[in-house]
């Protein structure tokens, strides 16, 4: 029953935004209040179980990707660094501007999740110099690049101006991060 109840709060939270009550969860859902109480004190309980799931499934993708031994250094620093939770629609603006203001406590653990869990692009960076994969660079000041490209991207200001979708502007960042913005040799037409 926790799983429905999260499902069908998501699909409100994509519908209505934080703003969604218990009355609409449980009309959704064609149960009582009461029902939804039994297995969540709060809607903000609610909230932070989704969060912190969501969170808990980007934890594990970067864990599977770093684990496939037959991946490129670069191919695993492109996945990681462009994962997105599938459950928490982070690429919706709106939600973002909302978790920051009205959930703060929950946008705290998400930009956490953007400033300080770094430890498997950190991984996948030496290993890539260790193999001569990737050049040998100052792996903190990198890191802090990538933090900062990050907290950019996933900035609510940032995507309200934004012609591009949370995705698309992921992508553009890894690309950048790992190719610059010159046109490579094999982008060149002659």
């Amino acid at each position: 029953m926790e799983k429905r109840l999260q499902q069908a709060a998501l699909e409100l939270i994509v519908k209505k935004g934080l703003k969604f009550t218990m009355n609409d969860l449980a009309a959704l859902l064609g149960i009582s209040k009461r029902t939804i109480y039994e297995h969540f004190e709060s809607k903000e309980q609610m909230i932070s179980v989704i969060v912190d799931e969501a969170i808990a499934e980007v934890k594990q993708a970067e864990k599977a990707i770093y684990d496939h031994q037959d991946w490129s250094s670069v191919r695993k620093l492109k996945e990681v660094l462009s994962i997105l939770p599938s459950g928490l629609h982070i690429g919706d603006v709106r939600l973002l501007d909302e978790m920051k203001r009205f959930a703060p406590e929950e946008w705290k653990k998400i930009d956490q999740l953007l400033q300080e869990e770094w430890d498997t692009v950190t991984a996948i960076i030496h290993e890539g110099i260790a193999s001569g994969e990737l050049r040998p660079v100052h792996v903190p000041t990198v890191i802090q690049i990538m933090r900062g490209a990050s907290g950019a991207i996933f900035d609510p200001e940032f995507l309200i101006h934004s012609t591009e979708s949370l995705t698309r502007a992921t992508h553009t960042m890894v690309d950048t991060l790992l190719y610059g913005i010159t046109i490579r040799e094999d982008e060149r037409s002659e």
